[in-house]
């Protein structure tokens, strides 16, 4: 008798919080909702917003956010680590630079929740990495000529 495959249960984990924006100017309320899904189990994405411009969304690695609780990380466009006042997230862009503070409380119980889950190291279950290579390999470029 062949074995069926197992169905996995796909989970989402949102957080909503508020960050400040370290600014010359004065400090900025930023808008942040954080977002974890089980199909992209080794992603997390940040959508900022403030009032007075569009939002902005940052992806980076779930890894990325789990060390920078504890001990600074990051090496490119983000960077997190722990200070004093709360966990800060640096950011840059062609566009800029931007340094936001946030509440560990907030991002250690996101984080945990991402761990329930998805966790570490059982992210392979969750990500189906030959389909992926599929429909980049099927994706049709600009100025390329259909197959």
């Amino acid at each position: 008798m062949a074995t069926q495959p197992t169905a996995i249960r796909h989970h989402s984990v949102i957080a909503r919080t508020g960050m400040t924006l370290i600014a010359e100017a004065g400090d900025i309320e930023v808008d942040a909702e954080l977002s974890f899904h089980s199909r992209d189990p080794f992603a997390i994405r940040v959508l900022f917003s403030v009032a007075s411009a569009p939002a902005v969304e940052w992806v980076f690695s779930r890894d990325l956010l789990i060390d920078g609780l504890s001990v600074p990380a990051g090496a490119g466009d983000v960077q997190i680590f722990p200070c004093h006042a709360g966990i800060v997230f640096e950011l840059s862009s062609p566009s800029g630079r931007a340094r936001l503070l946030a509440d560990p409380e907030v991002l250690t119980t996101f984080v945990q929740d991402t761990l329930g889950a998805v966790p570490r190291g059982a992210e392979s279950r969750y990500f189906d990495l030959d389909l992926e290579i599929a429909l980049l390999a099927d994706l049709q470029l600009p100025g390329t000529p259909q197959s």
